[in-house]
């Protein structure tokens, strides 16, 4: 069985193993000896998996296109959380949140274990610690960045993001002829609503079709699984359609052509993001730092879009736990490659400590990504796993799912269970769980999903039967 997931505990009482080295067969210099990369990181925020140029051919984004392109793209990237907050400080501490104690919007958790009581180390003080200058720049949701292990940057508030690139592009300029390599984690506030894209930008797809899904619903069902706040409500967390570019209405139903207007407006401001980026990779080049720089885009969860009949996020369903994710750096040897094995975000902290030569911590649970950059073909784990807890939620609380690459187990804040054929229903629209025919492997999930209950120490009732 594949290595999946460890508890906290474990995690505190382990020892610290030395770091893989940077394998030559990834990357080398230009004496022949592996070099350690810059790592530039840009973490947005709810940017929908499917809204993406490479994957949606109505979304316009030419610079993700071409990193992927020219690097590797994650299809079946998975958030640890799909929640802000809880899954920032998940990518920080490569822990899921019932370890670090960021639970849904709270980080009043990860702030104890991390800043207080220095329990947990973040990524950025490993990476001090192994020599890396570090910087921060855009939405923290956790509180000063300096305060968890950045040596510079501050939390911008700016929805344009200009201010987040502004100090990137000052933080690039000084690093011209500065031979320490560094951490530049980038975290933009686009796509979160309010969406408020210039004309400029809206204007590129005035005489756009806008597709819907065919998920889509104006009203979600009473099923349990879509349930976004506590425990047996029917809470649907819309509060995301207001104040925003068009007037949509605070919960649902939601019209098709409500949906259309809002998603057009989501669009543009993903442009404009791209836009952004392109003239960062531009600034990287300038500075000589382009072909020793991995740049990682992904996001910190997904967005409904209307399908299940839902907005925001917070469900176990593909559109809000799946999330864009690609690595670029010229120096790989294998690129163009579109990656279908499974992915976690708690595999970002020790790739990026295995890139930088650094040691990684024992009993995290996530692995290296360089063997999947090495052999593309050949899958690092059985199954992912993602966690979430409603609105107002408490530890132990809400939804979890495992997903292998073909099946997705559900067990809801209530208990009841869910099953998707994910090649058959990429829409996850047929429940097929009590089928007679999946049984063996509705059995098999059920095992996956208690073994990580218990690697994490996870209070929610296990699944029947195992």
């Amino acid at each position: 069985m594949a290595k999946n997931e460890f508890t906290r505990g474990e995690f505190l009482r382990s020892t610290v193993l030395g770091g893989l080295a940077l394998s030559a067969s990834v990357a080398v210099g230009q004496s022949g000896k592996a070099r350690r990369p810059n790592i530039a990181v840009v973490l947005s925020d709810d940017h929908n998996y499917r809204s993406v140029g490479y994957n949606n051919a109505a979304v316009k984004t030419p610079t993700l296109d071409r990193l992927g392109r020219e690097g590797v793209i994650f299809d079946h990237a998975y958030i640890a959380t799909p929640i802000c907050a809880s899954s920032r400080a998940s990518l920080l501490t490569g822990l899921f949140p019932q370890q670090h104690g960021a639970i849904a919007l709270d980080g009043s958790g990860f702030r104890e274990n991390v800043v207080e009581q220095k329990r947990l180390p973040t990524l950025a003080q490993l990476l001090a610690k192994a020599g890396y200058d570090t910087a921060f720049c855009g939405k923290s949701h956790l509180g000063p960045p300096r305060e968890y292990g950045f040596a510079e940057g501050e939390e911008l508030k700016d929805p344009t993001d200009d201010q987040t690139f502004d100090f990137a592009a000052r933080f690039i300029e000084k690093r011209k002829d500065n031979p320490t390599p560094f951490l530049l984690w980038m975290a933009p506030r686009q796509p979160h609503v309010p969406l408020r894209p210039p004309d400029e930008w809206l204007d590129l797809y005035r005489d756009t079709e806008i597709p819907v899904d065919p998920n889509f619903l104006e009203t979600p069902p009473p099923d349990s699984i879509f349930n976004q706040g506590l425990p047996g409500e029917r809470y649907y967390r819309d509060s995301d359609f207001r104040n925003n570019f068009k007037e949509l209405p605070a919960g649902p139903p939601r019209s098709r052509e409500q949906i259309k207007e809002f998603t057009r407006a989501y669009y543009a401001v993903i442009s404009r993001l791209d836009h952004q980026l392109g003239k960062l990779m531009g600034q990287i080049k300038d500075a000589g730092l382009y072909e020793n720089t991995v740049f990682i885009y992904l996001s910190d969860n997904g967005y409904h879009l209307g399908n299940h009949g839902l907005g925001n996020k917070i469900t176990m369903h593909e559109e809000s736990v799946c999330v864009p994710m690609l690595l670029h750096w010229p120096m790989l040897k294998k690129t163009g490659i579109r990656n279908k094995h499974l992915v976690s975000s708690l595999d970002l902290f020790p790739t990026l400590l295995d890139l930088a030569g650094a040691p990684i911590p024992a009993g995290l649970p996530g692995m290296s990504l360089l063997p999947l950059l090495e052999e593309p073909m050949k899958p690092l784990r059985t199954y992912a796993v993602s966690e979430c807890v409603g609105v107002g939620g408490k530890k132990g609380m809400g939804h979890r799912m495992v997903r292998t690459e073909q099946w997705k187990y559900v067990l809801t804040d209530v208990n009841d269970e869910a099953l998707f054929d994910e090649e058959a229903d990429p829409f996850e629209m047929v429940n097929v769980a009590n089928a007679e025919a999946n049984q063996a492997i509705l059995q098999r999930l059920r095992g996956y999903m208690k073994e990580w209950m218990e690697r994490v120490g996870d209070t929610h009732q296990r699944p029947p039967g195992v």
